[in-house]
């Protein structure tokens, strides 16, 4: 699965960019700049055109979350997860009871209203590994029922006191750790330097099941830094 980063509240970029061979957008709340009601209509615009819509939250923001769930979207990215305790809370309030989980059930967009059925879509859910901590306990983590577990390189790099020093030898050993515990089909990475996507992307065999390219941001700065003016 190919996803991109959404940092900027606004339907219209979302709409751009589900306009492309990628499979769906992240909604970013952790270094975003939406409201609810700018990720509400951001969420119905990928939705509506048939992509996959996630959305990333720091932390288990109850109200917010069940607010993005009942609109529809297809999964959560939880960033900063570091125990199995912490990452078991975050499953089972996501999840209805059919799955083991502890969600209400409502009328709501998710199940128009009604129309569907109520009380049965399991979100994807995916676990932000981006801590020294994290990466400590991975074998703990691993037994948590995420769908998948995403690297997040600066922040890593940054609790390891080499904040985007991507050559760093106490990076790469964390990364490699990474790389070899967690299930390759379980394995997510957003790639923000042609480093790490020579890391992941060197052989299909190393491919990771999630990749999250770019952020929308990059995307609209490199395209004013390829203007040729006359």
């Amino acid at each position: 699965m190919n996803l991109t980063l959404q940092s900027i509240p606004s339907p219209l970029i979302s709409e751009i960019l589900v306009d492309s061979q990628l499979d769906g957008v992240v909604l970013d709340t952790e270094h975003g700049y939406f409201n609810n009601e700018t990720l509400f209509s951001c969420i119905q615009v990928v939705t509506l055109l048939k992509k996959k819509c996630f959305v990333r939250f720091t932390d288990l923001n109850k109200q917010l979350i069940r607010m993005c769930l009942d609109a529809g979207i297809d999964g959560i990215i939880f960033s900063t997860v570091e125990t199995y305790e912490q990452g078991l809370e975050m499953i089972k309030y996501c999840t209805y009871p059919t799955h083991g989980g502890v969600r209400g059930s409502a009328l709501v967009r998710e199940n128009k209203y009604g129309d569907l059925e109520i009380g049965k879509k399991r979100p994807i859910l995916i676990g932000q590994v981006e801590t020294k901590k994290a990466v400590d306990n991975l074998t703990s983590l691993l037994q948590c029922d995420f769908d998948y577990f995403v690297l997040g390189p600066y922040d890593l790099s940054a609790s390891l006191g080499c904040t985007a020093q991507w050559d760093s030898p106490l990076y790469n050993s964390y990364l490699d750790k990474i790389n070899i515990t967690i299930p390759k089909n379980r394995l997510g990475a957003f790639l923000p330097s042609k480093k790490d996507m020579d890391r992941f992307l060197s052989t299909e065999s190393t491919r990771p099941g999630l990749l999250i390219w770019g952020l929308d941001v990059d995307f609209i700065k490199q395209g004013i830094k390829n203007i040729k003016l006359i």
